[in-house]
């Protein structure tokens, strides 16, 4: 009996040590995940296809000089995050901005840039909370295969049941303004 019990013991140990990588089974060669703050990407080992052992995710922290337009206040009191520059999201495409708060908490937003203008939505996914990413014209979220709409944040493919969190956008001099109060 004590064998056996000792055998579980190592296996169950065996099993929670072995969770330091993603448990999603990867479907397809080049496929990526985020997952606890590292990019993993799906690569072929002998005949299955695994993890890599995953990259940080490099984020960048938003700049707190202000814009000639802003009025003078503390820090982000408003919510206004500056993502980026205006340049870096072209005419039909979408973009992922990471973003680190002076107090350390990350967060990422989709910025994409249509005849419209822009838009702003969450990258977590409203299933169970993975990254999307931008893929081709929709942003898709390769934990359970859900897919949105890149302009609406809409559910194109479930299980997600729910669009994108969407956020306030613009553009001042020359900068991506999302307006997010909780960030």
């Amino acid at each position: 009996m004590a064998g056996v019990t000792g055998l579980l013991t190592s296996l169950i140990g065996g099993a929670a040590l072995a969770t330091t990588g993603p448990t999603l089974v990867p479907k397809k060669v080049g496929q990526t995940i985020v997952w606890r703050g590292k990019k993993y990407t799906a690569i072929k080992s002998g005949k299955k296809i695994v993890w890599n052992k995953g990259v940080a995710i490099p984020t960048s922290a938003p700049t707190s000089t202000p814009t000639a337009s802003a009025t003078p206040s503390a820090p982000n009191t408003s919510g206004k995050v500056i993502v980026g520059a205006s340049s870096e999201v072209a005419d039909g495409t979408s973009k992922i901005f990471l973003m680190r708060s002076s107090s350390g908490r990350s967060k990422g937003f989709v910025i994409t840039r249509s005849a419209q203008g822009l838009v702003a939505f969450d990258n977590v996914c409203t299933h169970e909370g993975c990254a999307v990413e931008v893929d081709n014209d929709q942003l898709a979220c390769y934990c359970h295969n859900s897919f949105f709409n890149r302009t609406t944040g809409a559910v194109l493919r479930g299980p997600a049941r729910r669009s994108l969190m969407s956020y306030p956008v613009s553009e001042v001099n020359g900068q991506i303004v999302v307006t997010d109060p909780t960030f």
